[in-house]
């Protein structure tokens, strides 16, 4: 009987891991979109990044574990035209979060977009 339990627990210990570990309402895409003014949106497949990236801090830094706030809920919506990298934490605005974040991992990977056209469509061109 107490092999029966001891397995019992160990399923019940696996499946409640994979339910923490593997979050079932990852968005499959997401559209950055709320400072776009001169450049169109940037859709991007969040849930293809999030395997890469294995961990969800790895771009929800600084968050409370388990918490995976968007962006915008630590970084202001202000508009700094050059992402500038001695600024770091909540000062940084939106756009330069999203720039260093975004561009500092694909140049550690060596993949992915680098140019301003590659991720945004410039505005008033189809």
């Amino acid at each position: 009987m107490a092999r029966v339990i001891l397995v019992f627990m160990l399923f019940v210990s696996i499946f409640l891991f994979i339910a923490v570990a593997y979050p079932t309402d990852i968005p499959e895409t997401i559209t950055l979109d709320s400072i776009s003014q001169v450049y169109g949106p940037v859709e991007f497949t969040h849930a293809q990044h999030a395997d890469i990236a294995g961990n969800c801090a790895q771009c929800h830094h600084h968050s409370a574990k388990g918490s995976t706030p968007a962006c915008g809920e630590c970084h202001d919506s202000i508009i700094v035209y050059h992402y500038d990298a001695a600024k770091k934490g909540p000062d940084l605005g939106l756009k330069g979060a999203y720039h260093g974040q975004c561009m500092g991992c694909h140049k550690k990977m060596e993949s992915g977009p680098l140019g301003c056209t590659d991720c945004h469509e410039k505005k008033g061109k189809k």
